[in-house]
């Protein structure tokens, strides 16, 4: 990712986008070494399971679309104690969309957590990285002791997006003005994407999907700034450390810029609320014409 300072606009970008981060579910005893490379002794925390919104007066965007899985669900609260669920749909309607009027999707990566609603959203184009796609596929015939490349993957998801409207991209790309899709190959997996979203009001914002699951990646363990790669990967560490150098560079050093689907702490270091069965929304940015979702009164904050 190029160095270039994110927080303020690129010249010409005259548009500005609402964002938003919502909580779909959670589980509440996640083992923390399971989040950070090389550390088995951090203990558990809640650990949300998100996507991203971001709106515009005629777009609606999603970034990943989570997943809505009962046999799943049961698993997950076998394994990591209490957990609380909505279909991504729901998760929509609380802030006022309807699955139609998603126009586009835009998926980080090829894990069931991240693309297992894609079908929820028929109306929607969806862009994903050719290299993840592929990728994926060549994996899949690998023989089964070869199953750790496979192991979290939306298994069907080359054949949803062969039967709608789909764009593998190679590379950088623009899918709309101020949103760009940036590689960040051999990380998280063989074709992972991040999603750069900048405003002619308050400058750029990254999604990194699974590349970063807490802040303390990207602000040290012990918040002294030493990066801490994450656990879950398929890629290299080392090829991580220098994607999020350069992605944390690229907004000059500010990791509130950085916005992940797995970290708690999105609910205090922005505009949130909480709904009654305890899922949450956080309001990253807000333009002009949106409703505030974080003002709800519910129980709010």
């Amino acid at each position: 990712m190029a160095a270039r300072d994110l927080r303020r606009p690129a010249a010409g970008i005259r548009v500005s986008y609402s964002i938003w981060i919502l909580e779909y579910g959670y589980v509440d005893r996640f083992p923390a070494s399971n989040l950070f490379a090389a550390q088995p002794n951090e203990g558990h925390r809640r650990m949300p399971y998100c996507f991203g919104l971001i709106r515009s007066a005629d777009r609606c965007i999603l970034v990943d679309t989570g997943f809505a899985d009962p046999a799943v669900h049961e698993r997950l609260t076998a394994k990591y104690g209490e957990t609380r669920w909505c279909t991504p749909v729901d998760a929509l309607a609380r802030v006022g969309v309807r699955a139609e009027q998603v126009d586009t999707i835009l998926l980080t990566h090829n894990h069931f957590d991240h693309a297992g609603c894609v079908d929820a959203f028929p109306g929607a184009h969806v862009y994903i990285q050719r290299r993840e796609i592929e990728s994926y596929v060549a994996a899949a015939a690998r023989p089964p002791r070869f199953e750790f490349l496979t192991r979290s993957c939306q298994a069907d998801l080359p054949q949803r997006l062969a039967a709608r409207r789909a764009t593998l991209v190679d590379g950088f790309a623009e899918v709309a003005p101020g949103i760009e899709l940036r590689p960040a190959h051999d990380t998280h997996t063989a074709g992972s994407q991040v999603v750069a979203v900048t405003n002619a009001d308050d400058g750029t914002w990254v999604f990194a999907g699974d590349n970063v699951y807490s802040y303390e990646n990207l602000d040290g363990l012990r918040g002294d700034g030493v990066l801490a790669p994450i656990a879950m990967t398929t890629g290299s560490a080392a090829t991580w450390l220098d994607f999020t150098d350069g992605m944390l560079a690229g907004v000059g050093g500010d990791s509130r810029r950085i916005l992940p689907f797995h970290e708690a702490a999105v609910w205090d270091r922005f505009p949130s609320a909480t709904w009654d069965d305890g899922l949450h929304v956080a309001e990253v940015s807000l333009a002009g014409g949106h409703v505030s979702a974080a003002s709800a009164d519910r129980t709010g904050r």
